[in-house]
This record gives structure tokens, sequence and C-alpha cells, in this order.
């Protein structure tokens, strides 16, 4: 049995219970990879060398066909019909990563067609989520003619701006991915996923992924008309970076479909083809080896992100669609300067939320809500380090304008096992409207119902936590020898994997009694390094520099993630310590 540990309170257990290891030994036996590979498959649910392969192989040949999705024929048709009498199109999207790829994505597309689709994001600081009456009165046509009007990644609760826009003289396509209420809009078609009787087998697409599925619709829909051949026809192969970009960007797990779409994106981002996708990997520092999810999260979202949350999504749109080099360096040196001070923003914040936090975490609360005069524009990224701190669901709030004391707006961020959106179903009555999905949601409540929000909220997710989640754990998959973990058979096949992220987490191992060669700190991180077969593997710890006097006289328990990377055109693998603890 591992040992407890005391850091951060959790104690280490393995993921998903007891493996069967002789059906493990077969595995590797039927796949021919380490023994360890094979124990990371079967921690995932994957025992069979069937689904074992299509995991680790991911074929776009395994997509399903787009007309599952419910209404897909309505909204193919009309757009084709837009194409054929030469409608004016407008693509309304959202403010944030998944929005501004989706529009992207279909903007592109509908080029091919010579359609120069009006693309609309709106500002969130002025505007707010989704489509509103305002933008679609500039956006409605003159002259009396008909309109098409889609929506990517909302739509989905705007009744009366639908039907608004209808009044306007559009035809509406909504596609979106979020959890449809109980009455949903008059679209001319709705394709969503999550749509109780649509037939589409896997509800978890992000906004993007639903604008893709559109795209392939009109592709196969041209093809069979003969006004394409599949010579001629668009390759949609191009437009996957854009999935990648929101669908990792958009926090929905990464399985199933949204593996295969997004597996195929990191390929195309990785060749960098695209002058923006150019630009914004040299600014980031992601020129070098395969883009990941994780340069997704952390390198590249935030930069297009910022420019969302500032009230500016324009430019990030136009860089993902520039064709143009030097227009796009510009753009991503303008897009890094609205980085910096979203950053500024957020160090501004972050003690505030944090110190409200933690009160309420040593008052022994389940979730945690926090209330300040924030930047609208930061509040959700905020919430995320919040729950990624604390281990729970947390809301910041601010005032929906600045100084005025009425109504706050709020973004949410959740944890493994709590889904966040069923949550917010059972506070309803404390809140004006929210909406979202199992990771993240966004609400607005009065200022006088906070109080009752934050206890509501903490009750249900108490609640939910003590039958899902009765314990706090770090979570392990495999305590290999150090022979398995720097088997060159295993690390080169360790990539096959991914993407990690939300339903894939990243493997997580454990080494007892390992001795550390040497270390240092870099301002609040340890640098350390190991020795395995007279090779040095270096390593390092992310805020744990507290941890160094572990690692100088005796052998450590060592948690941590293995990670491959490209450094001046040499791989080199590193160890991330998620924990490093003295051996009891």
């Amino acid at each position: 049995m591992i040992p407890e540990t005391n850091h951060n309170n959790k104690q280490i257990r393995y993921r998903n219970g007891a493996i069967d290891h002789d059906r493990c030994r077969r595995l590797a036996a039927e796949l021919d990879v380490p023994y360890v590979l094979a124990v990371l498959l079967c921690r995932r649910g994957i025992t069979t060398a069937r689904t074992a392969t299509t995991f680790l192989y991911p074929s776009l040949g395994d997509l399903p066909s787009p007309f599952l999705l419910k209404d897909m024929d309505k909204a193919v048709s009309l757009v084709i019909t837009a194409f054929q009498e030469k409608w004016p199109v407008v693509i309304h999207g959202d403010y944030d990563l998944d929005g501004i790829s989706s529009t992207a994505l279909l903007a592109r597309f509908l080029r091919s067609l010579s359609i120069r689709a009006v693309c609309h994001l709106p500002d969130r600081l002025t505007e707010g989520y989704g489509i509103n009456k305002q933008s679609i009165a500039r956006l409605a046509p003159g002259g009396g003619g008909p309109a098409l009007l889609i929506t990517v990644d909302c739509g989905i609760t705007a009744i009366d701006e639908v039907e608004f826009a209808r009044e306007q003289g559009f035809h509406v396509i909504v596609t979106d991915h979020h959890e449809p209420p109980d009455s949903l809009p008059a679209a001319d078609a709705i394709v969503n996923p999550k749509q109780e009787d649509c037939s589409f087998p896997f509800p978890e697409l992000a906004g993007v992924g639903v604008a893709f599925y559109l795209a392939m619709g009109i592709r196969s829909r041209l093809v069979e008309q003969g006004t394409w051949n599949k010579e001629t026809a668009p390759n949609l192969r191009q437009f996957l970076d854009f999935v990648a970009l929101g669908t990792v960007a958009d926090v929905v797990p990464l399985l199933g479909l949204n593996r295969i779409l997004v597996r195929a994106g990191l390929e195309v981002l990785t060749e960098r083809s695209s002058p923006g996708i150019r630009a914004l990997s040299e600014r980031a520092r992601t020129m070098e080896g395969r883009i990941t999810a994780e340069d997704i999260s952390y390198r590249l979202a935030p930069r297009l992100n910022a420019a969302g949350r500032l009230g500016k999504p324009e430019l990030a749109l136009e860089l993902l669609t520039c064709s143009e080099p030097a227009r796009a360096r510009q753009l991503a040196g303008r897009l890094e300067l609205i980085n910096q001070e979203r950053r500024q923003l957020e160090i501004e914040a972050l003690d505030s939320v944090l110190d409200q936090c933690a009160r309420q975490e040593d008052e022994g609360r389940a979730a945690l809500v926090a209330y300040g005069n924030y930047h609208l524009g930061i509040i959700g990224i905020i919430a995320a380090r919040s729950a990624e701190k604390y281990g729970k669901p947390v809301f910041v709030l601010t005032d929906e304008v600045a100084g005025d004391q009425g109504l706050l707006k709020g973004s949410g961020r959740s944890i493994d096992g709590i889904n966040l959106y069923e949550v917010l179903q059972q506070c309803a009555e404390t809140t004006i409207q929210f909406g979202g999905h199992a990771m993240a949601a966004g609400l607005t409540l009065h200022k006088s119902s906070l109080p009752g929000f934050a206890e509501t909220f903490d009750r249900v997710v108490a609640e939910t936590r003590q039958a899902k989640q009765p314990d706090q754990e770090r979570l392990i998959d495999y305590r290999p020898t150090a022979a398995e973990i720097f088997d060159e058979h295993f690390i080169g096949l360790y990539h096959k994997l991914e993407p990690f992220g939300q339903g894939n987490p990243e493997p997580v191992f454990y080494l007892e009694n390992q001795k550390i060669e040497s270390s240092h700190t870099l301002r609040n991180h340890l640098k350390y390094s190991i020795r395995y077969n007279g090779r040095l593997f270096n390593g390092i710890g992310f805020g744990l520099a507290d941890r160094i006097e572990y690692t100088r006289d005796k052998p450590v328990q060592l948690t941590f993630t293995i990670k491959n990377s490209t450094f001046r055109g040499e791989q080199r693998l590193e160890l991330h310590a998620v924990s490093i603890d003295p051996t009891t």
C-alpha cells in the first residue's frame, strides 16, 4: 500500500482502484508495447486491443456522419440556398476562444463558396455574452431581402433575440454546444448535440466542433449534388487547427470524437502553415517540436483569449484568418501587449479572491464564492486558478457595470466530478440567468441575492461531493521502476496517449526511495535532477521550492508527470514534480 503523504493534506491513491495485471500483460503482448503503457490504458478503462488501437491511433475516418445531428439537414439546405441565391450571411460568435475559432473556421470555409460572411463577436464589456438585439439591428440587411444569420458557440438560450432576428429579415441557424433550456429559440435550424432527441453519438463537442460538423455537412451535400467533386472540394483538414484551439481551450472532454479532432488538429497546428498560427507560435515560444494540448492551454489560448477578455475579440479573429505574414506578426504583437495587460489585471485581483477563498476554506466550505471590484474580463481565469488551487468549484463575481450596485456578473469553474451546470440548476431561484456546461458557467444575479446564492451553491456542491467524492486524493497511475520510466520504447510511444486534458488526465507516476542527484531553487520553483544508467534527467517542481530540504540528504517520495519536449532542436525528457516528500 502506498504510504499517505501530508503534502496539501492529500492521500496518494491509484486512479480507478485496482487493475487486473494479467489483463495488462496480455494487452501489452497483443499491442507489442511496454507493460507500463498497457497499465496506463487500463487505468482509463481501455482493456482490449481493439479499443486501445482506436485510442492510440484515432482516425478521421471514424468520424460519424454530420447528418446524425438533429436539424443538420435543414441547416445545410439553408446555407446552400443562401449560396445559390446570394443572400447576405452573418456569422455571430462569442468572445472566448471557442467562439472565436468557430467563427474563423466557418468564415474561412464559406469563402470557398465565395460567401464573404460578415463576422460579429460581441464586446464582453459592452454587449455581454451571446447575441443581442442591438447587434442584430446593426447587422440586419437593408432593402427587405432575405439574409442568413448563423450563430456559433451561442444562441441556444436566445429566445427573444432569435425572434427579433427573424423580424429583421434573417433566417436563423443556431449552432451551439451549451446545455439547452426547456424552451428553445424558434430558429430555422438548431444544431446542438446536447438536444434530447438528437441521435448524434457524441454530445460533448465544443462549439467549434459543431461548426466543423456544419462545414462537413455542407461539403458532403455539395459533393453529392455535383457542385464540387472530391478533388475540387476544400480539404477540411486545413480547419482542424481551429478545432484543436477551441476544443482544448473550452475544457470539454478530450475523449471520443474530440480526441480524434484534437489529435488531428494538433498535427495541423504543428505544421504552422498559417501565417496567424506561425506568428502566434513565435510570440508564445512554441516554434520547436510538436504543439501539444498543454501548449494550447498555457501558451496559445491565453494570448487569443486575452483579446476577448479585454473587449477586443476581433483582433484574435483577424489573426486566425490572416493571410499576410507581416500583418499576422503585427496582430500577434498587439495580442502580446493585451495579454500582458490581462496578466496585470489578474495579479491585482488574484490576492483578493484567494484571500476570500482561504477564509471560506477555513470555514469548511465545499464551494467558494468571491466578490469584488474586478475587471469583468478576467473573472473566469481567476475562478479557474482558484478552483485549481483549492480543488473546489469556484465562482468569482463583479458588478455588471462598474460602480453599479444592482446586478452582478459571475464566472465559475468546476473540478472533475462536479457538473457546474447541474449544480446551477439547483441554485436557479437565487439567479436571474445562467448558462454553460459541466466545467465552466456564467451567471447574473441581484447583489442582494449573493449571500443566498453562496449558501445554496455550497450546500448543493457539498451534497454532490458527499455522493461522488468522499475523499480528497492525489491520484497516481503507476509506481514504475526507474528502468520502466526511462525505457526508450515507452518514452517513444508515450505521446500516443495525448492529448491530455479533461477526461484524459495526464498520467501521474510515483517513485519511492528516489535519490536526488542535485537540486536548487529558482524563485519559488524547485529544479532537480536524478541519475539513471549514468544519464542525468532534469526535473522541476513548480511552487515546490520549500521542499528542497527533503532532497539533499535522504531519498524522497517523488510524485511526477513526464514531459517530452524539444529544446534547440534536441528532444529531452523532463520530470515535473507534483509533490516531493520525505521517505517515511
